[in-house]
């Protein structure tokens, strides 16, 4: 939904970032792959292939050095794909602390942009039912 507001590094580590919080949970389900799909478009590289899947703590550490807003969106971006399954296991919830303390976010805000991306999932999944229901 931001992406496009990151500069073209900033999106290339947003997929690596993005591609291993996927996997914190033990699996790549179906409705993350399609997410992460489209990141890809998103970022307008769709055929974007992964780099620095090892070297993931080097990869937050550049993204700490973007400014407050950018690391706001990558946050939000990651709720949505972390909420996908609408499982959020001790594992990710460890990571999206872990990244909010190196992004300089407060633990209320990230709460806070929590909240908003269930909301905004919540409202999705509503239009799906009001636009098919028979």
């Amino acid at each position: 939904m931001y992406l496009s507001e990151l500069s073209v590094a900033e999106r290339k580590n947003f997929l690596e970032i993005a591609y291993f919080a996927m996997g914190l949970n033990g699996s790549y389900k179906e409705q993350e792959k399609a997410i992460f799909e489209s990141f890809t478009h998103e970022c307008g590289m769709p055929s974007y292939q992964l780099k620095k899947q090892e070297q993931i703590d080097d990869v937050i550490r550049l993204l700490t050095r973007s400014e407050v807003k950018n690391r706001r969106i990558l946050l939000v971006e990651l709720f949505g794909i972390v909420l996908a399954d609408n499982e959020f296991c001790a594992v990710e919830t460890e990571f999206m602390l872990k990244l909010a303390a190196a992004f300089g976010i407060e633990e209320f805000e990230l709460k806070r942009l929590q909240r908003w991306v269930e909301a905004m999932n919540d409202l999705v999944h509503e239009g799906f039912g009001l636009i098919m229901k028979d």
